[in-house]
């Protein structure tokens, strides 16, 4: 029997339609109307069936390949490459695999192509080598992570890390030049934008010592409209999770109020008061603010980083009361990337206490002093 393989034209612009002009095999992506060297117009795309057209052909079944044929459902656009891949390797790529694939990038575009241009953000990727382990931030896991509430603005990042730095947090000058950099970085390529009113709104992604990200935090402010991500270890992105229901920080204030006062952030892990007064000595006052089960995974939910917000920011206010306008807070963090950040971007160097920030480092005996957070640091750019 002779059998008409022709696809429709109608059904064809529809399915180029759905795909975006894209392969759709899993991990291709790549787009298929112009040549992505020489970036020439040219139709590089073919058009595969999923049940094949023909019974002794690829994934081919006599009953249904006639009626299939020309069904949107049952064709995927695809490159040359990858479509002589799925043929040869036929065993590889079952009937549902090949589905599996389609309805993923289908619905990936029509989440992207739903968003409207009120919802584009500028992604900003910041990384610093932590301990012996670089940073491996990338645009494309950032932009994934934001879908669908944002989308990312440029098709590039704006990043203010060091590439391949040779400096490691154990070394007195890590801090110094990591400080300058990001504090020049901000200033060439994210005050501007902002001042001029090119970026509306942040997606802020960081991986870095934790001083460092609170510096960021802290020169960014919360003026611009900023939202800020959390690497996951299970599962290993950085998209947000579901709330975490009944969640609550634990605030623990002191019982008398009289020495250095010090603010012990134990989220990530458990900080006790001896660690602190062996820095500070035994009058330090200590205050805490610790979740029930301190692990360096529970921050999965975008409320439960607004609700360190809202939770910081009287405690403060409560600080400066106590210990007057001329006392300065001794900072001990161990918290997720994003809410050291957030933690810069709440501090509001006019009204707030000057903050010194220690950081722990296992191969120089624990916490040591990193940086300070002032409001000269924003106004000068001084980072001494």
């Amino acid at each position: 029997m002779i059998r008409n393989r022709n696809i429709p034209m109608p059904v064809r612009c529809m399915l180029w339609g759905r795909a975006a002009g894209r392969c759709e095999f899993m991990g291709c992506n790549r787009p298929v109307s112009w040549h992505p060297k020489t970036k020439e117009t040219v139709n590089l795309a073919d058009v595969s069936h999923i049940i094949g057209f023909s019974e002794d052909g690829p994934r081919g079944e006599d009953e249904l390949s006639e009626e299939l044929a020309k069904d949107i459902d049952n064709l995927m656009l695809v490159c040359r490459i990858c479509h002589k891949n799925i043929d040869a390797n036929r065993d590889n790529y079952t009937v549902d695999r090949l589905r599996q694939m389609k309805q993923a990038h289908e619905s990936r575009i029509d989440v992207v192509s739903g968003i409207d241009r009120e919802r584009s953000s500028h992604v900003l990727l910041y990384g610093a080598n932590v301990g012996e382990h670089s940073s491996s931030l990338t645009f494309q896991k950032a932009a994934w992570a934001m879908l669908p509430d944002w989308y990312p603005a440029e098709n590039l990042a704006i990043s203010l890390g060091m590439v391949n730095s040779s400096f490691h947090d154990a070394e007195e000058d890590f801090w110094k030049i990591e400080k300058n950099q990001l504090q020049n970085l901000i200033n060439q390529r994210v005050r501007p934008r902002l001042a001029n009113g090119d970026i509306s709104h942040l997606s802020i992604f960081g991986l870095a010592p934790q001083p460092l990200l609170m510096l960021l935090g802290f020169l960014l402010s919360d003026i611009p409209a900023a939202e800020t991500y959390q690497f996951h270890r299970e599962p290993p992105d950085w998209k947000w999770q579901d709330n975490s229901e009944g969640f609550e920080y634990v605030v623990q204030y002191p019982s008398e109020f009289r020495g250095d006062a010090a603010l012990v952030l134990s989220l990530s892990a458990t900080i006790t008061d001896e660690r602190v007064k062996a820095i500070l000595g035994n009058s330090a006052t200590v205050w805490r603010v610790t979740v029930s089960e301190p692990n360096n995974d529970f921050l999965k939910s975008k409320e439960q980083l607004r609700k360190f917000r809202e939770t910081i920011r009287p405690l403060m206010d409560q600080i400066k009361a106590q210990h007057g306008e001329q006392a300065v807070v001794y900072v001990f963090p161990a918290v997720p990337v994003a809410i050291a950040v957030d933690f810069g971007r709440v501090i509001m160097p006019k009204a707030d206490l000057p903050l010194r920030i220690y950081d722990e480092n296992k191969s120089l005996g624990g916490f040591f002093h990193t940086l300070d957070l002032d409001a000269g640091l924003r106004l000068t750019g001084d980072t001494a």
